[in-house]
C-alpha cells in the first residue's frame, strides 16, 4: 500500500520517487522561503524531508507506523535551489518496533543522517491527513 501525500509534504514541495515496504526515496528543492536567518536552508526543512521518506518507508508495508524517536546529525549546509534526496531504509524489525536509517544527500554529498524507531499498530495507515 502506498500512502497518499499529505498537504504538509505538498507545501514543502516534496516529490516521492520510490516507495516499497521498508524503503522510500523522496526529492525536494528548497527555496529562499525555506532559509533560516543565516541564509541557509533551515534544519527543520531538511529534517521534514527525511521524516516524509521515513513515513513512507515505515507505512508502506500496510501497518500504521508511528514514530517513537528520531535523532539527526547534520553534516553540511544546503543552499536554496539545491536538490536534496532523502532515502529511508528499514534496518531492523522485531515484533511491533522497527529501526530505520535515513540519509539526506545533495550536490556536495551527505547533508544529514537520521536514525529513528517506529511502533507498528494492528491497523492500516489512515491516508487521510489530520483528523
Amino acid at each position: 500500500m502506498r500512502p497518499v501525500p499529505d498537504q504538509f509534504s505538498r507545501e514543502l514541495g516534496i516529490e516521492v520517487l520510490d516507495v516499497r515496504p521498508g524503503y522510500a526515496r523522496v526529492r525536494a528543492v528548497p527555496s529562499r522561503d525555506h532559509c533560516n536567518f543565516n541564509g541557509m536552508v533551515h534544519g527543520g526543512y531538511i529534517f521534514s524531508v527525511a521524516d516524509v521518506a521515513f513515513a513512507y518507508a515505515s507505512n508502506a508495508g500496510g501497518k500504521m507506523a508511528l514514530a517513537l524517536d528520531m535523532y539527526i546529525s547534520f553534516r553540511q549546509k544546503v543552499a536554496p535551489g539545491e536538490e536534496i534526496i532523502a532515502e529511508a531504509r528499514e534496518i531492523h524489525r522485531s515484533g511491533r518496533t522497527g529501526l530505520y536509517r535515513m540519509t539526506v544527500n545533495g550536490p556536495q554529498g551527505l547533508i544529514a543522517e537520521i536514525q529513528a524507531t517506529v511502533y507498528f499498530l494492528d491497523r492500516e495507515p489512515a491516508n487521510s491527513g489530520c483528523q
